[in-house]
């Protein structure tokens, strides 16, 4: 087993965790007796998380023909994984069956560090790129962590959209090969 292969199964099963807490709370809102108030934003903000592990897990591919010899960079390809687990478990909200949940209340209680969480996510997928391969900051990776925050310090719903929105064309366009320098992958 190569390094990048033992890193690739770490970073693995630290995505299949906050997939699964996202994917089980979806899990426990479709069987809890009470029904539950659903809103359009968590659920939305809840699949923009999942794309961006998602990508994120994918964008590892290109550090396969990375040499790595130093501890730090492990640390850099792996932090972004514990972020997103954070997040995941930041934005799923435990069920009671005894009591009525309503997610957009969940949500903003939650946006703080839903929100900064997300935004060293990105932070750390960008750094992770400099510093392993080599690549340059540009605007744009600051553009997308600033604007990430903006939903941390704001409970208006405009602002919270207009990052979904955002984010959602970020991963999207990356997604399907349409930004610049993308090739679907997030690196």
């Amino acid at each position: 087993m190569t390094l990048f292969e033992f890193l690739m199964a770490l970073a693995s099963v630290v995505i299949a965790i906050a997939l699964t807490e996202i994917f089980a709370g979806w899990g426990r809102l479709l069987r809890t007796h009470i029904a539950p108030k659903i809103d359009w934003l968590h659920l939305g903000w809840t699949l923009v998380i999942v794309l961006y592990a998602i990508q994120y897990w994918v964008g590892i591919w290109p550090y396969r023909e990375v040499e790595f010899t130093l501890i730090y960079q492990v640390w850099f390809l792996i932090f972004p994984t514990l972020f997103i687990v954070l997040v995941s478990y930041a934005i799923t909200p435990d069920i009671n069956p005894e009591t009525s949940l309503d997610l957009r209340d969940h949500y903003m209680s939650r946006r703080a560090p839903v929100f900064i969480g997300l935004a060293v996510f990105l932070a750390t997928a960008q750094l992770a790129d400099v510093i392993i391969l080599g690549t340059s900051l540009n605007w744009i990776s600051f553009a997308i962590v600033a604007i990430g925050m903006l939903p941390a310090f704001t409970p208006r719903v405009s602002i919270h959209t207009a990052v979904m929105v955002f984010n959602l064309y970020i991963v999207l366009a990356n997604g399907f090969g349409l930004t610049p320098t993308s090739n679907g992958l997030i690196n």
